[in-house]
């Protein structure tokens, strides 16, 4: 056995134990509830001032860029189970923002529930809260707009805009999004 090989398993456990313990105190600090198996990697920045919970298996990954998550005061963010965020996520919640289970949020993709200002006078910042349903994949650079609801199963195109409600398991893209096709999704199968 090389003499190397033993210092440098010890040193991937100590780094494995380290990730678990940054996870776990990360979690504890910015979610009211969260669940177990979760790992946050990279650059992370949260700011929760209203309330948001988390489940199990939560995967932030910010390495190539910063994950960015903002609940403002009195906001609600629930994150269901399996969720995996990629690099340059962002999510910004001003009400309520639901993002269901087995959902995989690629590169830069973002959500936001609020317009944040008006675009004339008297036009609404608030149209609803934003859903993202179970088993949903947001593609790189989709920008989930206020009070949009993705149905289950859907995917969402590279590069798209949602400023309307997207019905379960169809293939949606564009700017604005569109519905491309219905999926074909057997019973009980889960994204990965």
């Amino acid at each position: 056995m090389d003499e190397r090989a033993i210092p440098r398993r010890a040193l991937n456990r100590l780094a494995f134990q380290w990730q678990r313990a940054r996870t776990h105190i990360c979690l504890r600090r910015w979610f009211s509830r969260y669940g177990e198996r979760s790992a946050i990697y990279g650059t992370v920045r949260v700011r929760v001032e209203g309330t948001a919970t988390v489940g199990d298996h939560l995967v932030i990954e910010g390495y190539d860029a910063k994950v960015s998550i903002k609940v403002a005061p009195g906001a609600t963010l629930a994150i269901a189970d399996d969720v995996y965020l990629n690099g340059g996520v962002s999510i910004e919640v001003f009400h309520e923002v639901r993002i269901g289970s087995n959902v995989l949020m690629a590169p830069y993709s973002s959500i936001i529930d609020d317009a944040a200002h008006e675009a004339e006078p008297g036009a609404p910042r608030f149209k609803g809260p934003v859903t993202v349903g179970n088993n949903v994949w947001l593609g790189r650079n989709v920008a989930v707009l206020p009070g949009v609801t993705i149905g289950d199963g859907s995917v969402i195109g590279a590069n798209s805009v949602v400023s309307r409600d997207i019905p379960p398991a169809c293939f949606a893209a564009g700017a604005p999004a569109r519905v491309i096709r219905k999926l074909e999704l057997a019973d009980g199968w889960v994204r990965r």
